[in-house]
């Protein structure tokens, strides 16, 4: 059954306090079709590119497609939203809720999402290569085919996470939790503390297995 999201003017549970981005999120939701399955336009997407949208809570909304990227997001609400496709590359999203959204396919290259929550959340496909990610709660999220080349997930929290066909090459992963991930990976990832430390293939796979979690397996990708 397909999952119906919040549409209208109504639903927005706090508005930001910025009057731009405000402004911009009721002039999206106005001009939303009526049938949600129909096509979308450029025109009929939301567009909060580099706007404030301190203090908002927008969980449960339709945001598909959504650009937010150089936005500020921080502490705001994603809860069970719908951001399908949606950009916040280079966007700051310090502390930012993202729990049990759908954000597959979710283009946040450089993202700033420190102590951000993703618990649950179905991240397959999103780009999140360079995001600083560290102490973000990730537990419970679907991660397969996603891209964290780069991305610093150091004392994030990764635990039950499915990680199937992800790649993590050179991510930083010190003080991670992994109880309980599983999937097949793609390497080298970094695990030094205070400097430099790739691991990969079997030593990679020892060091999941004796921190909770053995289904993690690490490939190398071939050289092309």
């Amino acid at each position: 059954m397909m999952r119906m999201y919040a549409r209208s003017l109504e639903d927005v549970r706090s508005w930001p306090s910025d009057p731009d981005a405000s402004r911009g999120l009721r002039t999206y939701l106005e001009s939303l079709p009526a049938d949600p399955s129909g096509e979308r336009t450029s025109e009929s997407l939301l567009n909060g590119w580099g706007l404030d949208f301190s203090g908002a809570d927008l969980s449960g909304l339709d945001l598909l497609g959504a650009e937010l990227s150089e936005a500020k997001v921080d502490h705001v609400r994603f809860v069970g939203t719908d951001l399908h496709t949606a950009w916040i590359a280079d966007a700051s999203a310090r502390g930012a809720d993202f729990s049990q959204s759908d954000i597959r396919k979710l283009q946040g290259r450089g993202c700033d999402a420190r102590a951000a929550k993703f618990r649950e959340a179905n991240l397959e496909k999103a780009d999140l290569d360079g995001a600083d990610l560290s102490g973000a709660d990730l537990s419970g999220a679907n991660l397969q085919r996603s891209f964290l080349a780069g991305a610093d997930l150091r004392g994030a929290d990764l635990r039950t996470c499915r990680l199937n066909g992800s790649s993590f090459a050179k991510a930083k992963v010190a003080w991670c939790l992994v109880e309980g991930c599983r999937g097949v990976i793609r390497g080298p990832i970094d695990v030094g503390v205070e400097t430099t430390e790739l691991l990969s293939g079997e030593d990679l796979n020892t060091r999941f297995s004796e921190r909770g979690a053995p289904e993690v397996k690490a490939v190398i990708p071939a050289r092309s």
